[in-house]
């Protein structure tokens, strides 16, 4: 694949990954750029063929850290089970 190739089909993801992210309604007041962060490190992962566990850690960080919830506000691995089916369907 060449580098265009490439970088369109990288930005496809990006698209998508964020798209479910905020189809999650994690934090609905939020702008959709706001995730564009965690999109970002959680894309990187998973072109890095991630595990749940990796992801898990990425989500509960960045969603307590980044965004200030609390970790009774989501369930980590759900979300992580859920980026990976759709990673694994793309």
């Amino acid at each position: 694949m060449n580098i265009n190739g490439w970088i369109n089909e990288r930005n496809g993801n990006f698209a998508q990954l964020k798209k479910l992210i905020i189809s999650m309604n994690l934090m609905p007041c939020l702008s959709k750029n706001s995730f564009n962060h965690l999109t970002e490190k959680l894309l990187q992962e998973l072109e890095k063929e991630a595990v749940q566990e990796k992801l898990e850690n990425i989500i509960e960080t960045e969603l307590v850290v980044t965004y200030g919830l609390y970790r009774s506000e989501f369930i980590a691995e759900d979300i992580a089970r859920d980026i990976l089916k759709w990673w694994e369907n793309s």
